[in-house]
């Protein structure tokens, strides 16, 4: 037991860097899709993450750092309008299968943060404003 203390204490000595780069431009969404977004997406998928004070405790802010890292590199709202058209359209396309397979926000992410889970007409929502998008979203075009 005294081992597992100690190696929990020097454990927080190992720095993590959570960090919130500069936003490079908004995802353009009505007022409630842009709410929801915010609310179940952003800690993870933005450069706008709200860090809880267990993200700077070892060895959960490796986990969280990691998963959040991930995350923007699968999707970064943030970064959303220096996405090429193609990308954003493979991204939408992306967030409508996780919405119809219910794998974001996943279920440990819900556990802490229980405002995120989303309502049928959070996901209703979020499944028109995706359809108007890919809709008005050439697939054609450059190759960008």
């Amino acid at each position: 037991m005294t081992a597992l203390v100690v190696g929990l204490a020097l454990a927080q000595l190992i720095p993590v860097a959570r960090t919130n780069p500069p936003s490079k431009g908004e995802v353009s969404a009505p007022a409630p899709v842009a709410a929801t977004l915010r609310r179940a997406c952003y800690d993870c998928h933005s450069n706008e993450s709200r860090w809880p004070w267990y993200s700077g405790v070892a060895p959960l802010s490796w986990l969280i750092v990691h998963h959040v890292a991930e995350g923007r590199r699968e999707l970064n709202f943030s970064e959303w309008s220096i996405y090429f058209p193609r990308t954003r359209r493979r991204k939408l396309q992306w967030i409508g299968r996780a919405l119809r397979e219910e794998k974001m926000p996943p279920w440990s992410y819900g556990l802490m943060h229980p405002a995120a889970r989303l309502t049928d007409s959070d996901r209703t929502a979020l499944e028109q404003w995706i359809e108007s998008a890919l809709a008005t979203t050439s697939a054609g075009g450059s190759n960008k």
